[in-house]
Order: structure tokens, then sequence, then C-alpha cells
């Protein structure tokens, strides 16, 4: 095996040891202190964000970091970002589900984890997220979904509807990995430049 090979696998083994650790670490989370705490006084998409980096930081121990608000392209900003050392190796965009209706002048779209404005999927899609600190497109990367209330089975179903009114290709629409006290979903989906992303789908019910 050449050195080049080395070279091209050691991130796809890093992305998979973290996918495993989010996995392991995932069902507790709403139990932790972490949540209870930073959730305490709000309850909105970006404290879920950031109790799920403090939470997932402190059980790493220092093998990754999760960082909230990491800039990509532009002026964008991805919910959270895992740093593996000084090396940003995956970005995560969080949602709740469902959508918060948002403010009267500027409400939001119930579809917003799949397209719209402001939404998840549409910006991997179109190279605006999944991108590591020199604006190089990442070849995986993942959405955390905080879910507020109905099955994993339901929101299965919901976003890949959404998936079919965008038009988008049949073989973008959600795969069930499992569904036991927290979800995983696995999606491919084809981006501006003609690439392929994997985008792995973290859910886990969250108290109201």
């Amino acid at each position: 095996m050449a050195i080049h090979d080395f070279i091209m696998l050691e991130p796809a083994d890093i992305v998979s040891d973290l996918v495993i650790l989010i996995e392991s670490q995932l069902p507790t989370f709403s139990l932790s202190e972490e949540f209870v705490n930073i959730l305490e006084k709000k309850k909105n998409e970006n404290q879920h964000s950031l109790s799920f980096c403090a939470y997932m930081t402190n059980v790493c121990k220092s093998r990754f970091y999760f960082a909230r608000e990491n800039a990509q392209k532009g002026a964008r900003v991805i919910d959270i970002a895992v740093y593996k050392g000084g090396i940003l190796v995956f970005t995560i965009e969080a949602k709740l589900l469902p959508t918060p209706k948002g403010k009267s002048t500027k409400e939001r779209d119930e579809h917003e984890y799949v397209y719209g404005r402001g939404a998840g999927i549409q910006r991997f899609k179109e190279g605006h997220h999944g991108r590591d600190n020199v604006d190089n497109l990442l070849l995986e990367s993942g959405l955390i979904g905080f879910l507020k209330d109905n099955s994993f089975d339901f929101w299965h179903g919901k976003v890949n509807q959404w998936i079919n009114d965008a038009n988008w290709g049949h073989d973008e629409i959600l795969s069930k990995i499992y569904f036991d006290s927290v979800g995983k979903l696995m999606s491919r989906h084809i981006r501006f430049d003609h690439s392929t992303i994997i985008l792995h789908h973290f859910w886990v019910k969250v108290p109201m």
C-alpha cells in the first residue's frame, strides 16, 4: 500500500470512530448534567446544540473536541464542528423536530430539516456546509435531530416526504439504520459540484 493510500484511509477511520462514539453516548445525553443544566432556562435549538457539544467534549476525554458555531464558507456558520486535534474532521447541523414556528415577522418552514430557508440537508448539497477550515469539502458530515414529539418512524416518513416534495432523487431519501433508544439513519446527496456527500443522521428524543 502506498503512502497516498494511508493518507486517504485515515480521515475515513477517524470519522468511523467518531460516529461510533456519538452513537454510543447519545442514549444518555438527555439525562446528562450538561443537558439538564444548560437547558434549564431556555430550550431552543442553540441551547440543545451547546449542551450536546459540552456533553460530547466531556465524555470524549480529549479524543475529539465539539465546537459550537464554527465558520464555514463565506459568512456561513455550522452549528457544530468536530475537531481531532487542530483538524476539523466533521460538521453537524442541528435541528429541532418539529421545526419551531419562529417569529411572526420571520416564520420558519416546517420542512427546514430538508429544504428552504435555513435548511439542513440543502445547505450540505449546496456546499455551504460540510467544509473543513480551509474550505475543502468533507466526504461525510451529519445532522442531529432533537425530537420533541412523535416517533422515529413518524419523522422518518415526514423527512422522506419532504425530500420527495423537493423533487430530489429517490436515492437521496434517508435509510434507517436502527431505531432504539435513539435513531440512526444515513443518506447520500449529490452536491453542486456533482460530488457525493454522506450524511449521518443522529436522532434523540428530548423533553418539551
